[in-house]
């Protein structure tokens, strides 16, 4: 029983996350979650007694897989820090390049959900923060004399490619991000 309920969950979370993605959060009433989820209302209201609620958790959700997928694929390509943080332009451009690429997730949450109070603001903060501490961990392994400053930067760097990659449909900003980073790591 307890495999079928987080199943349903499960579902529901991943239709939802889909949806908002592809439509935008604003655009995608709980019926059609509902729909697509194949569940009965009832059963939705269950596990989700709002619409703000859904949308927390999946947000939770896209940030655990998103952070996930991200430190783990930049571990992957590369032996010391200094191409770990290179690397992660390449997998960033990666990402933008996928032809299902409608813009970072949490950017458009909160470009959609104007409330700064709205717990999806506080998601987006926290992800932000994850990648940053990630990333100061890096520059400390690379001797780059300022982490603190350094993580800033790469955080400017990343939302920049992010936002290129969002308007012109293209992934050249993590290319131009990536040639940017080196300037200043080799800078440190």
């Amino acid at each position: 029983m307890a495999q079928e309920t987080n199943q349903i969950y499960n579902r529901i979370l991943e239709t939802a996350s889909e949806l908002f993605y592809q439509k935008g959060i604003q655009h995608v009433g709980i019926n059609e979650v509902i729909a697509a989820s194949d569940v009965a209302k009832r059963t939705f209201y269950k596990y989700f007694p709002s619409k703000d609620q859904l949308i927390l958790e999946v947000m939770r959700d896209r940030e655990k897989q998103w952070l996930q997928w991200f430190q783990k694929s930049v571990e992957e390509r590369g032996n010391t820090a200094k191409e770990k943080l290179l690397a992660t332009f390449d997998v960033l451009g990666e990402w933008y390049a996928q032809p299902d690429f409608r813009g970072c997730p949490f950017i458009n949450a909160v470009l959609e959900i104007a409330d700064a109070n709205h717990p999806v603001h506080k998601v987006s903060v926290s992800l932000r923060e994850a990648i940053r501490t990630h990333i100061v961990k890096l520059a400390i392994e690379a001797e780059i004399r300022n982490p603190e400053a350094f993580s800033q930067q790469y955080l400017l760097l990343i939302g920049g490619a992010s936002l290129m990659a969002t308007i012109e449909g293209t992934s050249a900003g993590a290319k131009y991000a990536r040639q940017a980073l080196s300037i200043l790591i080799d800078g440190s």
